[in-house]
């Protein structure tokens, strides 16, 4: 195996020289053999590690072995690596392809196709499968390597049993999990893992399982560099502990940044959302706002139209010196506004009560008469803020206000943009918004409806890393920080400095 050598980074072309806990994972796959048929002990292994730990590399390898150097041989065998997409299995895919192209006596030994590699001598085929594996009949499976388990959802399944099922008529097929820990969404993983657990604690004897788990122990301090060993292996080699101290350092005032840095880089399981919002920080954004009359900005509009808020935002790009007085270090500035609307005749809300009464008397929130938002009541707003401001454009999210959205573009002449409600969507804007509040470049008037909802606010996290607000699970409403994020978003499509309006490709009403 140590043949091999490693193929990207400041490694490439080094031999591929394991480490203690490599040669053990290895020699337990691939040494540990039965007494009764000497055939190898282990036919599912669970590798858990924190990101850049190399697991990529490390799979690759053990699909070589499989391939190449199995005992006994297997003849015309079939290894597919999977994931959830196809594009994911060129991470560990391309890394035997580097790896055979590197390596003469293997090259010479490797036909190398699109979607698939081929082991000449004994006609072995490594393929790579996404989703479409579910559809994919008559595999006879030697191995297969599931990689980043995390990602797996609900409706993978079916891909995931079509391959568990395709082992039957081999003498000593190999299931390999190859992941980092993943949240609460993560349906398959959790299966797994839990699985998996129970098997190292023995509490579960199955001697089919090897169950190999890097990660940070219960009650230990992630923040404590002397536990980051824990989840990696690697550190100091191939994970750089100058950059876990950078991100725990954005990890301790940041809540989005914090559950990033637990599950994939200490191990650990979180949850899916997470409060987002320090209220010292957002506390922190209140200032008196400077003089906005017709100065550029952006809106999200946000619809409600029982018992949710409905809520306008403005955000106000600063980005200029000449615009606003930015110190030589100061970052940029975005200035919000926020106006809301709630039926008189919500039943959820007794609004001559605290704080309900008090945001009205304020003019924070506005009551519109009966049992549904008057969407005039707002389209008069959005009138009086397009006379005193110089209004470019507004995301509104199509789903339950195309009505409104067409009245917009067509009766009032206003640039409105679509905003799905998707992570994807999301997660730049609010992204840099929790950026802006920890560098102090988020500000607005202290308006306590808005500082309450800031306070509500939930994010969900998907498979792949991306936040959204979470309607769902976060406390109690945060219609006007949905709105604010939204009008962020079309904010980044601003050029304030030139004083002109750049046209995004997203769809237009």
């Amino acid at each position: 195996m140590q043949l091999q050598v490693h193929t990207t980074g400041e490694f490439d072309g080094k031999p591929f020289i394991l480490l203690p806990y490599q040669k053990f994972v290895v020699w337990c796959l691939f040494g540990w053999k039965r007494k009764v048929d000497g055939l190898r002990r282990f036919r599912k292994a669970y590798y858990s590690i924190g990101r850049g730990n190399g697991k990529s590399p490390f799979a690759a390898l053990l699909t070589l072995v499989l391939a190449c150097y199995d005992d006994p041989p297997e003849p015309r065998a079939e290894i597919v690596i999977a994931a959830t997409e196809r594009g994911q299995t060129r991470f560990v895919a391309d890394e035997i392809r580097r790896m055979v192209e590197r390596q003469k006596a293997l090259r010479k030994r490797f036909t190398s196709y699109k979607q698939r590699i081929v082991y000449e001598p004994n006609d072995t085929v490594i393929e790579q499968l996404g989703k479409e594996a579910k559809s994919k009949d008559g595999m006879n499976l030697h191995a297969f390597v599931a990689d980043e388990l995390h990602e797996w959802r609900e409706e993978h399944r079916g891909v995931l049993d079509k391959l568990q099922t395709a082992m039957g008529k081999r003498r000593q097929p190999m299931e390999i999990y190859i992941t980092t820990a993943g949240s609460d969404q993560s349906v398959i993983w959790i299966d797994i893992y839990e699985d998996a657990c129970k098997v190292a604690r023995g509490i579960y004897e199955n001697d089919r399982w090897f169950v190999f788990i890097c990660q940070m122990d219960e009650g230990d301090d992630p923040f404590d560099e002397a536990v980051w060993s824990k989840a990696n292996p690697n550190l100091d080699i191939s994970v750089k502990r100058d950059y876990l101290r950078g991100m725990a350092q954005e990890a301790e005032h940041n809540a989005g940044i914090l559950n990033k840095f637990l599950r994939y880089h200490m191990n650990v399981r979180v949850r899916s959302d997470v409060k987002a919002i320090d209220p010292k920080l957002w506390a922190a954004g209140t200032i008196e706002l400077p003089e906005l009359l017709n100065r550029m900005c952006a809106s999200g509009l946000d619809l409600g139209w029982r018992d949710d808020l409905a809520s306008l935002a403005l955000c106000f790009p600063m980005k200029a010196k000449k615009d606003f007085p930015l110190g030589e270090n100061e970052q940029p500035k975005y200035f919000f506004r926020q106006w809301s609307w709630i039926c008189a005749e919500t039943d959820k809300r007794d609004l001559t009560q605290q704080p309900w009464a008090g945001w009205i008397r304020s003019g924070r929130l506005i009551v519109t008469p009966g049992n549904t938002t008057d969407p005039a009541a707002i389209f008069k707003q959005i009138d009086i803020v397009r006379k005193l401001y110089d209004l470019k454009s507004i995301a509104l999210d199509p789903n339950n206000a195309r009505a409104p959205g067409i009245h917009l573009v067509n009766e009032m002449g206003l640039n409105v943009f679509e905003f799905f409600q998707t992570c994807r969507k999301y997660n730049e804007p609010t992204q840099l918004m929790l950026t802006l509040l920890q560098n102090g470049g988020l500000q607005h008037d202290g308006d306590p409806l808005f500082a309450w909802t800031a306070d509500n606010l939930v994010l969900k996290t998907d498979a792949a890393g991306l936040v959204m607000p979470d309607k769902t699970r976060s406390s109690d409403k945060i219609d006007p920080m949905v709105a604010a994020i939204m009008a962020l978003s079309e904010c980044l499509f601003l050029d304030t400095d030139a004083g002109g309006y750049n046209t995004h490709s997203f769809r237009q009403l």
